[in-house]
């Protein structure tokens, strides 16, 4: 259990568990007891820009930017191996160059190793549901429902050819994946780091609202903006005196990105 509850400078408490003395409901012997704070038991707070806030919740992002998510693909040449173990044969006969990208010859050879790889069973492009279809298989050979049982060896082959899509689909993404493992044989993993940041989605949106001074004062508003709209905060029943304070703290000059890229 936790010793402390946590608050910001407004005096919200972030904490989202309440615990209390005493013996569970479910009657279990223990000196404390905890439950989640309700969502009807969560005050309202109000930034300087006059957003509302709640209590008992943690701190929640402002700025919400969904990460990419990887294709089946990606996920299975990444659990297997193929990155790197493409990676370790590319490196024994390439040198690496200045400005080096995986170019359209090499991105084919990578779709070749994977080929191979299936075709030599070290590989399964269906694996991600190959329990599933291995366990409907089962059910089906007790049954003895065998032309059912030839149309599943069919839905692996073609869950095979959908997956291969991905090289076309997803080729972008395949082929970042692909010059961060190479380079990952020759870089610190600091530089990796950094050169991931250039392509990561989250990265570059919230570049881009850090950019945007509109899009930042809605979240964050500098202090010439909260200076022109005091009045429209006063008439919702707030200020900027009696609000500064309250949650955002020390109001900053426009903010700059320093990038090294």
């Amino acid at each position: 259990y936790t010793v402390a509850k946590y608050y910001t400078p407004s005096g919200r408490c972030i904490q989202s568990t309440v615990y209390k003395e005493g013996s569970s409901s479910e009657g279990k012997n223990a000196k404390y007891t905890s439950e989640k704070v309700a969502d009807k038991d969560r005050a309202v707070f109000y930034t300087a820009r006059g957003r509302e806030v709640k209590d008992g919740g943690g701190v929640e992002v402002d700025y919400k930017v969904e990460p990419q998510k990887a294709s089946p693909l990606e996920l299975i040449l990444l659990n297997n191996g193929a990155y790197s173990d493409y990676a370790a044969e590319w490196s024994k006969n390439h040198e690496l160059t200045d400005n080096f990208k995986v170019d359209e010859s090499t991105y084919k050879d990578f779709q070749r190793f994977v080929e191979k790889r299936q075709s030599d069973g070290d590989m399964k492009l269906e694996v991600l549901y190959d329990s599933q279809l291995k366990e409907l298989q089962k059910k089906l050979k007790a049954s003895n429902f065998d032309s059912s049982g030839r149309e599943l060896d069919k839905l692996r082959s073609d869950i095979v050819k959908d997956v291969k899509k991905d090289f076309s689909i997803h080729k972008a993404e395949i082929i970042e994946d692909l010059e961060q493992n190479i380079l990952a044989r020759y870089l610190p993993d600091s530089m990796l780091i950094e050169r991931g940041l250039r392509s990561d989605v989250q990265v570059t949106e919230t570049a881009k609202m850090l950019k945007d001074g509109r899009e930042f004062d809605k979240i964050l508003p500098r202090e010439g903006f909260l200076e022109e709209n005091n009045g429209a905060l006063k008439n919702a029943g707030q200020s900027y005196e009696t609000t500064l304070n309250k949650e955002e703290g020390i109001l900053k000059p426009e903010p700059t990105l320093q990038s090294r890229w």
